[in-house]
């Protein structure tokens, strides 16, 4: 008799703990369907390589006005094709026709571009760290001696007495 009440309990505890887990993975499912924002993850209208395709849309944009909002978005997203181009174009053919006075640009601006490659290629200056040994006519052995040992280098004294 205990043993049937006891299996019974524990029988219980099981279809509640599944009753359970069912309703916290139905209530995951609703809050994921809440949090989506259904924004549209799919793609509408031509390829962005389809210049043709967009700039029939884009023009659309100033001759025809969107009737819904997926006819006005998918005018929005073709001109900003074209939009994005010319003022890339714009920026870069002001910097060319009127390049800003800072050393930084003298430096390493675009016109400069081939005299750096040159350089590089063909190096003309002294390289900055030293290929090989440098000598040199002063014996700095022999100075430093003179120097700690008297104070004086050997025939400056003439020189200094004006």
């Amino acid at each position: 008799l205990k043993s049937g009440k006891l299996a019974q309990a524990g029988m219980s505890v099981l279809a509640a703990a599944a009753r359970r887990g069912r309703r916290v993975d139905v209530l995951q499912r609703a809050s994921q369907h809440v949090a989506r924002r259904h924004l549209g993850e799919s793609v509408r209208g031509p390829a962005a390589t389809d210049l043709a395709a967009n700039l029939k849309i884009a023009q659309e944009f100033f001759t025809k006005p969107a009737i819904s909002y997926a006819g006005y978005k998918q005018q929005c997203v073709s001109l900003r094709l074209f939009v994005f181009a010319g003022v890339t174009t714009g920026v870069v053919l002001d910097l060319m026709l009127n390049p800003p006075k800072s050393s930084y640009w003298m430096r390493f601006g675009p016109s400069f571009w081939f005299s750096h490659v040159k350089n590089f290629l063909m190096p003309s200056a002294p390289p900055i760290f030293l290929t090989e040994k440098v000598v040199r006519e002063t014996d700095a052995p022999n100075i430093a001696e003179q120097l700690i040992n008297t104070r004086r280098i050997v025939g400056q004294e003439e020189e200094e007495e004006h």
